[in-house]
C-alpha cells in the first residue's frame, strides 16, 4: 500500500499537470491569435493608408493641374484685354471686319437687283380674279404659268 498511494497521487498529478497545461496553452494561444488578429489588422490599416495617400496625392495633383491651367487661361485674357486697350488695334475684331463686308456687298447687291415697282400695279396674287394663293381651285395659278 505504501507505493500504491504514491502512484495514485502520481496519477492524478499527472491529470491536473496536464489540464493546467492545457488551459495554459490554449490561453497562450488566445493570446496569440489574439496578437496575429491585431497585426492582420494593423496591416490591412496601413495598406488602406497608404492606398487613401495615394489617391490624395493623386487629387491635388490634379487640383494644380487645374490651377495652372486656370491661371494661364486668365493670364490670357488679362493680354486679351489690353491688347483691346491699345489704340493702334483696329477697333472691329476680325470677324466683325469679315461680317461687315459681307453686309456691304450682299445690300449693295440687293439694291442694284431691286425691282421698279409701279404704284398703279397690283401685286401679282390679285392681279386676276383666279390667280394667286385665293383661288380655290386645283390648277396651276397665273403666276406658276408664267
Amino acid at each position: 500500500m505504501d507505493v500504491l498511494i504514491p502512484v495514485a497521487l502520481l496519477i492524478v498529478g499527472l491529470i491536473i499537470g496536464f489540464f493546467v497545461a492545457r488551459f495554459m496553452s490554449s490561453r497562450d494561444g488566445a493570446s496569440n491569435s489574439s496578437k496575429q488578429a491585431e497585426q492582420n489588422l494593423k496591416e490591412l490599416m496601413s495598406q488602406q493608408a497608404v492606398h487613401h495617400i495615394h489617391q490624395t496625392r493623386q487629387a491635388i495633383d490634379s487640383i494644380e493641374k487645374q490651377c495652372q491651367a486656370l491661371k494661364q487661361q486668365v493670364a490670357d485674357y488679362e493680354t486679351l484685354l489690353n491688347q483691346g486697350d491699345n489704340e493702334d488695334a483696329p477697333s472691329v475684331p476680325f470677324y466683325g471686319e469679315q461680317a461687315t463686308s459681307y453686309l456691304r456687298n450682299n445690300i449693295q447687291g440687293r439694291e442694284k437687283t431691286k425691282p421698279v415697282t409701279v404704284a398703279e400695279t397690283q401685286p401679282r396674287d390679285f392681279a386676276n380674279v383666279g390667280s394667286g394663293l385665293f383661288v380655290g381651285s386645283s390648277g396651276r395659278s397665273t403666276a406658276e404659268k408664267e
